[in-house]
Formats: structure tokens, sequence, C-alpha cells
């Protein structure tokens, strides 16, 4: 996909994830809208937290220019399947939820399908309020990450995190074999 010189901020973004594309390009632009609604600039640490609710291309937009990543604890994952992302300044104690609503900006081919370049061009040059919905929200952020102590599971021999392990018949399991004796 070719749209010509792409934004000083966008560079890394495509870096980061590999290659450009509309789903990269409406996270690149949510998290603009994100932040220009709550003035944030990249998480050091888990001062800022997003909650996705997908797990598609728009996510790494988030990861690369916030830095709230799965790593950190700080980028959680909410299977909805909706362009939606939450993000909260734990500094400031506030939140905006920012949805996709652009999908009518969508290109059709002559013939059925979608012209995805065109929906690209759209997507980068679209005024923010015509793509999301930004709203305040209130939303207690997720508690900051810890670091836990690890067992053996008494099936595999792999460690797993204390808080996740399962007992079963008086052992101590990881999840994915206490569901294989469960089942």
């Amino acid at each position: 996909m070719d749209l010509g010189p792409l934004p000083d901020q966008l560079q890394p973004v495509v870096a980061f994830h590999g290659h450009l594309c509309p789903g990269l390009l409406i996270g690149y632009r949510a998290v603009q809208a994100a932040s220009q609604a709550l003035d944030l600039g990249r998480s050091e640490d888990e001062e800022l937290v997003t909650v996705a609710e997908n797990n598609s291309c728009s996510v790494d937009a988030f990861q690369q220019m916030l830095s709230t990543t799965f790593g950190k604890g700080n980028l959680v994952w909410q299977d909805n399947g909706k362009q939606a992302f939450t993000v909260m300044d734990r500094r400031k104690n506030r939140a905006v939820r920012v949805s996709f609503i652009g999908d009518r900006l969508k290109h059709q081919r002559p013939g059925g399908g979608t012209d995805r370049e065109a929906f690209a061009r759209e997507l980068l040059n679209a005024p923010l309020d015509s793509l999301f919905k930004v709203e305040e929200v209130a939303v207690e952020p997720p508690p900051r990450a810890v670091i836990e102590t690890s067992i053996i599971c008494g099936r595999c021999g792999e460690p797993t995190q204390a808080s996740r392990a399962v007992t079963v018949d008086g052992k101590t399991l990881c999840r994915p074999c206490a569901a294989e004796v469960n089942a």
C-alpha cells in the first residue's frame, strides 16, 4: 500500500507492526484521539493503561506510541470484537473510551469489496471526530503488575505463576494440565 510520505509519528508504528494497513491506521488515529483528549505522552512505566476491545492490527499502535504493552501489564485485552479502546492515565485519574465509527468511510470497489488504499487515505486524513466517538469514562485501572513466585506443575514440570496454579486431586498443576486432567 503506497500512501506517499508518511507522517513522522506514523513511521515507527509501521516499522513496529511490519506493514501499513487500515487496521494499523485505525489504531494510530485512535491513539491521536486519546492523546488529544488526555494530553498524553508515552508511558514510562505503568502510569498509562490501555484496554483494547479487539486483538487486531490497531493494538500495535498503542504499544508503540503509548508504550502500553502486555509485558508491562498496562495493556489489557477484552475480547469484545470492537475497534474500541479505553486509555487511562493513573496520574490524572482520568480515562477516555475511543470507539471507531468510521466504517462508513470505506470505499466500495465496483463489483464488490473494499478499496483498502482509498480507505487508508480516508483514515489518515479524515478529522478525528469523523472517525471516533471519544467519551470520558470513570473506570478503575487494573492493579499494577507484580512479580509472582513460580511453582512447578506436578504434571508437566514447567514453572507457572502461583496465582494461576490449580489443585486437582491433591496435585498442583498449571492451567493447561488441569484442563487435560479434567477433560
